[in-house]
């Protein structure tokens, strides 16, 4: 995301109708710090339920479908996909 950031900020902009601004300063870069924040816990997980250290071995789901609205879409993608891909789902 932050390699192709300005790439993907043209592409928001387009789709969404957003100002260039918006989605160059606000949208891609807080999309890529959930990305960045979300992939730090993926092997912290064991830890994140108090008292389930010993033995606990936190398992995916699955699949998670995932409902994206049309505000704010590359937004509240990272929302719910990086979760999701930090615990071992697809989605």
């Amino acid at each position: 995301l932050q390699e192709r950031a300005r790439e993907l900020a043209v592409l928001e902009t387009l789709d969404n109708g957003k100002p260039i601004r918006e989605s160059r300063d606000v949208d891609v870069p807080l999309a890529a710090a959930h990305f960045f924040y979300h992939a730090g816990w993926a092997d912290k997980l064991r830890y994140a339920v108090p008292g389930a250290v010993n033995g606990y071995d936190p398992q995916p789901l699955g699949v998670a479908g995932q409902v994206i609205p049309w505000n704010f879409p590359l937004l509240m993608l990272a929302w719910k996909v990086a979760p999701a891909l930090a615990c071992g789902n697809t989605v």
